[in-house]
């Protein structure tokens, strides 16, 4: 009877889980974090430093592995590399402008207008949108400077380490042999028996790898084609409608507060990724919200619980980190929900006062979706009308 009921459980997570696909990338982005934050931690308590020293790091290997798909070696390692770049040149501008008001806010508005201009391009896009917008909210936040700032940013880079080992070692992607066989056997065969056949073999690996800079594959059409065909795909309409919603959504948070204004523009960044019509926007607002309200109660809850039990808040801090990568881009509702609690237990271990910091992301949250909705309903299209560029 046991093995039955195994048998029914493991034939309906397939059902909703092909190949058990979420549950490595859930456990990937899992153990990346941890590692991450393991390593990290002790470092920067034992040299006198706290542990937000290791927050950047922990938080890019949390979220990079989600959005890294390709099979072949050589694309796997172009996005990774990408995605880290995105993340610490976000992460030291931000800092760098922490100071100043009005870059402040340029940069913040540049950056979600930017991140959803690219949203079509594919999933490295979108890990590197979502990627540069945490990383700027971080280095407002913690605003790091000089030491501390090249600290943060070598944690980050050794991340991609961490990303690297967990993705390609312990928890592999499926790998497709024969496309990129071909690929090599082509790029690779024969020796040039003149300067001349030389000079056409450097030439073709300078395109090649300027296609794989821009598509994440080899590809023998130019390169100005290529340019032309991903601008033309830019999300341009949504880019727009969700940096005007961005605009009011900081004025609006700066208003509860300045230091965590930026929550509210990153709810207007992720109800308006991936969405083209208002229905959609409000479908996902309403997702948001539900998510926000459960997860913040539920950290509420952890805490209050288990404020004395540090391993059980670390336990509850892994399976949020688990149950959002499981499922934020298949069900959102409660991914919010586990990002929430995430968030919450994070802070209240860094010892927030964790009811207060609650009622205030719910207010951010609550004033980035209201805005969201109500710019998407006058400017987004209809799901039922043509959808124009």
């Amino acid at each position: 009877m046991i093995a039955a009921a195994c048998s029914r459980a493991v034939n309906r997570a397939l059902l909703h889980d092909p190949e058990f696909a979420r549950l490595r990338g859930a456990a990937r982005s899992t153990l990346a974090s941890l590692l991450t934050a393991s390593l990290g931690v002790p470092w920067a308590l034992q040299h006198h430093q706290t542990a937000t020293l290791a927050v950047p790091a922990a938080l890019f290997a949390m979220i990079a592995p989600l959005f890294l798909r390709e099979s072949r070696l050589s694309g796997w390692l172009v996005s990774l590399l990408i995605l880290c770049g995105c993340a610490c040149a976000a992460f030291a501008a931000a800092a760098t402008v922490a100071a100043q008001p009005m870059w402040r806010d340029a940069g913040s508005l540049l950056v979600v207008f930017v991140g959803m201009l690219c949203q079509s391009l594919g999933a490295r896009a979108v890990g590197a949108a979502l990627l540069t917008l945490v990383a700027f909210y971080l280095g407002l936040y913690l605003h790091p400077v000089d030491a501390r700032l090249a600290e943060m940013l070598t944690g980050m880079a050794l991340a991609t380490l961490v990303v690297a080992f967990v993705g390609r070692v312990l928890i592999p992607v499926e790998r497709v042999e024969a496309a990129s066989s071909r690929s090599r056997a082509a790029f690779v065969r024969g020796v040039p028996a003149s300067v001349a056949a030389a000079k056409a073999r450097i030439a073709l690996a300078l395109r090649l790898a300027a296609d794989v800079l821009v598509t994440g594959r080899p590809s023998r059409r130019p390169l100005s084609e290529l340019l032309a065909h991903r601008l033309h795909r830019l999300a341009w309409r949504p880019a727009l409608v969700a940096t005007v919603a961005a605009l009011l959504a900081m004025l609006a948070g700066s208003a509860l507060s300045a230091d965590r204004a930026m929550w509210a523009v990153i709810s207007t960044f992720v109800v308006f990724l991936g969405t083209t019509s208002h229905q959609g926007t409000r479908a996902r607002v309403m997702k948001r919200i539900a998510g926000t309200l459960t997860g913040a109660a539920a950290s509420v809850l952890l805490i209050g619980l288990c404020g004395h039990e540090p391993w059980l808040l670390v336990a509850a801090t892994a399976l949020s980190v688990f149950g959002w990568a499981y499922y934020i881009l298949h069900a959102y509702a409660r991914g919010v929900f586990f990002i929430t609690m995430l968030v919450g237990l994070v802070y209240g271990q860094l010892g927030f006062a964790i009811v207060p910091l609650a009622r205030l992301r719910i207010e951010e949250v609550l004033a980035g979706c209201v805005i969201s909705l109500v710019v998407a309903m006058l400017l987004m299209p209809s799901a039922s009308a043509p959808e124009r560029a």
